[in-house]
């Protein structure tokens, strides 16, 4: 029973993980992932400008909380946008978890910046603890996705330890290490779209009933109607 039921959820898992892959194909996530790359480097060079070369801090935190909010809202609207071009999918069981895991993450990033505010310490002692919580994201993604996400929590553990040792650079190094982690997502799902973009892109045929009573049934993405005999 034990093994059969094993058995059972890696087949289910294994077909979750299919139709995740599939989605990102269609919804060009590659694309996703290679454009919020790169903008989270230009929020982090912005940043390291804002704290080493104009010197800004309190009372002038004001242009970080500008610069970050707008990060954010134009990751939504990166998403959104690059996604709307794709064709609509059947949604995995996986992504409604993925995105509550990242926007948890992002809730307690800005918690994060609140404490650093409130305990009166200069912008920004507390990146090496979002360097860290980058990394538990990451590393949670190896439960439900894939064991390979275990790279990226490495990677941005090892960037915790830089930032921490070269506080001075420690936007730079962030960034550089969402850049190489989102780049490299980025660059997997552009090789493997070909894989799923031929089903990713077939219309589902819905059953279409004339008046001579034949029908085109679809039993679900990459299926071919049934053509009546004689036709």
């Amino acid at each position: 029973m034990t093994a059969s039921l094993k058995a059972r959820h890696e087949a289910l898992h294994r077909e979750m993980l299919e139709q995740f892959e599939r989605t990102a194909a269609a919804e060009h996530h590659w694309l996703i992932y290679m454009l919020l790359g790169l903008e989270m480097l230009a929020a982090c060079a912005v940043s390291h400008y804002f704290v080493e070369v104009l010197g800004l801090q309190d009372p002038d935190r004001w242009p970080y909380l500008v610069l970050w909010i707008g990060q954010i809202l134009l990751a939504i609207l990166t998403v959104k946008a690059v996604s709307s071009f794709g064709r609509p999918t059947e949604e995995s069981p996986i992504e409604p978890m993925n995105k509550r895991l990242w926007l948890m993450f992002v809730f307690l990033s800005m918690n994060i910046a609140v404490l650093n505010v409130v305990a009166g310490h200069a912008v920004f002692v507390f990146l090496p603890a979002l360097a860290a919580l980058s990394s538990l994201a990451f590393t949670a993604l190896t439960c439900f996705v894939s064991r390979r996400f275990t790279s990226a929590g490495i990677l941005m553990f090892v960037t915790g330890i830089l930032i921490a040792r070269y506080p001075q650079y420690g936007f730079l190094i962030y960034g550089a290490g969402w850049f190489i982690v989102l780049e490299t997502l980025g660059l997997i799902f552009l090789l493997k779209r070909p894989k799923w973009l031929p089903r990713a892109d077939r219309a589902e045929v819905q059953v279409l009933r004339s008046t001579d009573g034949s029908a085109a049934v679809s039993s679900g993405p990459g299926s071919l109607p049934h053509v009546p005999a004689g036709r």
